[in-house]
């Protein structure tokens, strides 16, 4: 039997009187690459907070790792790349190592000395996202995709079990996207990391992961990017379906 790592039950969010996701169903379990589309004002953001407890629902329940989220503690188990993350300032002082060693901080605690096998686990993120070599540099010296690849860094170095990503190429040119999009896969795969990712990059997400929703306030599991924002079949075209959710 599959281990549940996300339970989204009947979640209902509005803000300043305005719906803005109704009944949202979800299950997400270890070992999943999740998919979640939808347009601008969707929800998809807000439900990927509402995951993180950042944002408390109208109604309804989660669970994280089968534990109520009111009750979770483990939050070193989850991974988070925000939207706009790259977004940095190039005067910013600190080295790609030491933003990369936050992530010990948030499994450790932040009055805790990192010791050896902490630097080890650092390295070794550095090193799964090919930016050992930067170790050095000043973060805000690097490009759109050296930056991204660091603050996935960041994300592993707390070893988490599941990795959020919100929208993780903005900003990001295409040959970049595609190596990005190889090394989540490569992460997927090899190490079996569950992963929640948020794009608009719509040929992206139909090859490259096992799950697929669409939302605009709704969640629309085992869709067709095609057919959701077109309302045309299309006939031949890959759906990739059996996502858990109504």
């Amino acid at each position: 039997m599959d281990e549940k790592i996300i339970e989204i039950t009947n979640i209902n969010f509005d803000s300043e009187g305005i719906s803005v996701l109704e009944d949202i169903n979800l299950v997400i379990s270890r070992g999943d690459f999740l998919g979640i589309i939808g347009p601008n004002g969707s929800g998809k953001t807000t439900l990927l907070k509402i995951m993180l407890r950042l944002i408390k629902p109208k109604s309804g329940t989660i669970k994280l790792f089968g534990e109520d989220i009111h009750h979770f503690r483990d939050w070193h188990k989850i991974g988070y790349v925000a939207q706009h993350a790259i977004n940095f300032d190039p005067n910013f002082p600190l080295s790609v190592f030491e933003v990369v060693s936050m992530g010990r901080f948030s499994k450790k605690g932040l009055l805790r000395k990192l010791d050896k096998r902490d630097f080890e686990i650092i390295e070794y993120a550095l090193e799964t996202v090919g930016m050992k070599g930067y170790r050095n540099k000043r973060i805000g010296a690097l490009s759109g995709g050296e930056k991204q690849r660091i603050f996935i860094a960041r994300a592993l170095a707390s070893e988490p079990e599941l990795l959020i990503l919100d929208e993780p190429t903005a900003g990001v040119d295409v040959r970049v996207q595609k190596e990005f999009y190889d090394f989540l896969e490569r992460l997927n795969k090899e190490r079996r990391i569950t992963l929640v990712l948020v794009t608009h990059d719509i040929g992206t997400v139909t090859s490259r992961v096992g799950k697929l929703a669409c939302m605009n306030k709704k969640l629309f599991p085992g869709c067709h990017p095609a057919e959701f924002f077109t309302g045309i079949p299309i006939e031949g075209m890959k759906t990739i379906h059996h996502l858990h959710g109504d």
